[in-house]
């Protein structure tokens, strides 16, 4: 019986470069923190989003399936104004579509040799397959303006030259990747809203919490006064506040929230990143075996985010802390057949 190869993916590899302890645990022993970041929460949900965006259901399934998931209702609205945003700026160009969240496995080559890995090969999923193209989503709270850093950085990035060999094990040759890239607002729902009464007037309360009127006793007064110790009455900002606010920002600055650019791939390239995926992967290979897992210190803190398995490569906590971590079967969850 032929043993099946174990599969690689773009995502595995990146963990590697990062911290070898960390793929170690992640990937090796498959151990996972119950929390998950709102990043990588965010990123789910508008994927699932722009899944029924790009097999055309319309923008109301979209916003349904998006927001499906959202922790509370600022992170619902959130999802929904750049979707909406997402349909205005881009709803006007025609695709044909030749598929959606497709997956993929592909041969892992020796780039010198053209020989491929009997133990290994690359898995993945195209977020959507075009005739000639690819498009790849991303979600960033970087810089996305044109001739930004982050452009410039694709030109390193292997996942596109990954997946170009993805779409030709699909029987589709590609010659362009559409990087299609929303940068999430920074705003955060407000704290503090100057509240109003039913005229919408601003209410002023005294230390003891109690309504102030002016000096001559005939109206609210809608000022504070820090000597007297007067102060505006506030609340949280409303999810409905909060979508508004957002939607006026990003029409007044669609370029600022979303980017497309074209990545081509040459020949050279696609040689460059098949050997980089080759030579990790041998890496990957020689670790386990000789049981070698480095740590990187300075991958412990990444875009002001600590890695999940910090306090355990500090002993602070082991793997077999049931609060904080479990182990699961399928390294690759992306993935239904890896």
């Amino acid at each position: 019986m032929t043993r099946a190869l174990t599969v690689v993916t773009n995502s595995q590899l990146t963990c590697f470069r990062r911290c070898q302890r960390e793929h170690y645990y992640s990937y090796i022993l498959g151990y996972r923190t119950h929390e998950d970041s709102e990043a990588l929460r965010f990123g789910t949900l508008w994927h699932v989003g722009l899944e029924q965006w790009w097999l055309g259901r319309g923008l109301e399934a979209a916003l349904e399936a998006g927001t499906r998931g959202a922790i509370d209702a600022y992170e619902a609205a959130r999802v929904r104004v750049l979707l909406r945003g997402y349909d205005a700026r881009w709803g006007h160009e025609a695709h044909v579509v030749v598929g959606v969240e497709r997956e993929f496995y592909a041969p892992l080559t020796n780039p010198e040799t053209g020989e491929a890995s009997p133990t290994y090969r690359l898995g993945g999923k195209l977020d959507v397959l075009l005739q000639d193209r690819f498009v790849e989503h991303k979600t960033t709270s970087e810089d996305i303006g044109l001739g930004s850093i982050y452009w410039r950085r694709l030109t390193l990035d292997p996942q596109v030259s990954t997946y170009y060999a993805g779409a030709r094990s699909l029987g589709h040759e590609v010659h362009g990747c559409i990087y299609d890239v929303v940068r999430k607002p920074a705003q955060r729902p407000r704290k503090a809203v100057p509240a109003l009464d039913a005229e919408g007037e601003r209410i002023v309360v005294n230390g003891a919490g109690d309504r102030v009127l002016t000096k001559d006793n005939k109206r609210w007064r809608v000022s504070p006064d820090a000597a007297k110790g007067y102060v505006l009455s506030t609340r949280e900002e409303t999810p409905e506040e909060y979508e508004a606010r957002m939607a006026e920002e990003i029409a007044e600055r669609p370029d600022h929230y979303y980017q497309r650019g074209e990545v081509v791939r040459l020949e050279e390239d696609e040689h460059e990143a098949a050997l980089d995926a080759w030579h990790l992967v041998q890496s990957m290979d020689t670790g386990r075996r000789l049981g070698a897992f480095p740590r990187n210190p300075e991958a412990c803190l990444r875009y002001g985010r600590v890695c999940q398995f910090l306090d355990v490569c500090t002993r602070v906590t082991t793997l077999e802390d049931p609060a904080r971590f479990h182990r699961v079967s399928n390294v690759h969850p992306e993935l239904e057949q890896a």
